[in-house]
């Protein structure tokens, strides 16, 4: 694509690297071969070819590993067809690497001929990878990677099921003031995009419904000892409002736990994935989150992928797997509305339109290819001597706009910038 250098590619020129975040056997009544086999199932419609690009080594190698086994989870039940078409997946490793992660992509388009590219964690390589794909005019659907800029223009190239920074916690801002009742918070996040993203969320909204942001504290990723940062929190805060995903998410609560906070706290949902559960026990009792799934969500989509995953895995769903579900389903839906040869351009084209019922619940994509969708209040609790994120309430169809204008929204300066002035 020539012209003025879109956002994507500006974009791609910072240093801004956010990070969020084995299938079972096949079916045997389904048909078919397993996805990654080698093999293509033979559709009536022809055939796609798909690229899975995730992290398979590294850091974030369990996020990636899951998003893959949603994905080839759904594919192996429907017997490696989907909307018609047969299913020729090809993965490759990011590694983490934004310059290795674009040769591989390169790789995908060139040699694989990869009509679409699905995946990436690290919001730094999707920021590398973008550029390239809109260029080359193969559509990317985006899994986990949450950078809020992303998702920014219409007429998109760029699909991403997965939240926005600020997307699941902007409803929590008036979640948190106004069914709570909490009216004054402490935000404790990590000291980076996603976690200025997902703060800023909150704050902006928590302010609007009338509350008051009253302390702001701010630790670096990867924090060994978080007892200098939970010993500050203001005691007459109401709430504390935190981001910190991952294993400081796990020594975050060890510390709130060993220092005695009593402070109610209420999270990003990223801080009590199901993963982190079993490391934080009952730290993490009571703790509440908002967040785009939950495995205790209520309708037949979930309940189906719960038992497949279940059964394949032997362990409890998580966001990430979802999210690979979900983009094997966008993409059926997707290839169910076309005919003819599985093109780029044509996948883009039916990407916008779709609608399906996923597990978390509804999902489209808005004008700028950023999924709308219902966000989970849930709770931690201990049900039957297993730690869960329990479904207390939902705020349904949310955008990465929440209640604002768009364009209004759009003209908001980036969290980055906001951050440190929210306790002003």
């Amino acid at each position: 694509m020539s012209g003025p250098r879109s956002a994507l590619q500006v974009a791609a020129l910072t240093t801004f690297a956010v990070v969020l975040a084995g299938c079972g056997d096949l079916d045997p009544s389904a048909g078919g071969v397993p996805a990654g086999s080698g093999e293509t199932a033979e559709g009536e419609k022809g055939t796609v070819n798909v690229g899975l690009l995730n992290p398979t080594t590294g850091p974030f190698t369990a996020l990636g590993e899951d998003v893959n086994a949603g994905f080839e989870l759904y594919l192996e039940r429907n017997g490696g067809t989907l909307g018609g078409y047969g299913v020729e997946v090809v993965k490759e490793d990011t590694a983490n690497d934004p310059g290795g992660t674009t040769t591989k992509a390169r790789q995908l388009v060139e040699q694989h001929e990869s009509d679409i590219i699905i995946g990436l964690v690290n919001s730094g390589v999707a920021y590398a990878v973008a550029p390239y794909l809109e260029e080359a005019g193969v559509p990317l659907l985006i899994t986990v990677a949450g950078a809020d800029g992303l998702t920014r223009e219409t007429d998109p190239n760029v699909f991403r099921l997965s939240y926005t920074g600020s997307q699941d916690t902007m409803p929590a801002g008036d979640y948190v003031c106004d069914e709570l009742g909490h009216r004054t918070a402490a935000i404790v996040g990590l000291d980076y995009s996603f976690g200025w993203e997902a703060t800023g969320g909150f704050a902006r909204v928590y302010e609007d419904a009338g509350c008051e942001v009253v302390q702001e504290l701010y630790a670096p990723l990867g924090t060994q000892d978080w007892g200098p940062y939970v010993t500050q929190i203001d005691p007459a805060a109401d709430v504390v409002f935190a981001v910190a995903p991952g294993s400081d998410s796990v020594r975050f609560f060890q510390a709130i736990d060993g220092f005695g906070v009593t402070t109610p706290v209420f999270v990003h949902g990223s801080t009590t994935d199901e993963t982190l559960l079993p490391s934080l026990g009952a730290t993490a009792e009571g703790v509440q989150s908002s967040l785009h799934y939950a495995p205790g969500v209520e309708n037949d989509a979930n309940d189906t992928f719960v038992a497949a995953w279940t059964e394949a895995q032997g362990r409890s769903t998580n966001q990430y797997a979802e999210d690979g579900w979900a983009a094997a389903q966008s993409l059926e839906a997707a290839l169910t509305e076309m005919e003819g040869e599985a093109t780029p351009e044509a996948i883009r084209e039916a990407l916008a339109g779709v609608q399906i019922d996923a597990p978390r619940g509804p999902v489209y994509f808005d004008e700028y290819g950023q999924a709308v969708y219902d966000v989970q209040f849930r709770e931690v609790t201990q049900q039957d001597g297993e730690w869960v994120n329990e479904v207390i309430d939902t705020a349904e169809d949310v955008s990465q706009f929440y209640t604002y204008d768009p364009a209004e929204y759009l003209e908001f300066p980036p969290y980055e910038e906001l951050k440190g002035t929210w306790a002003d």
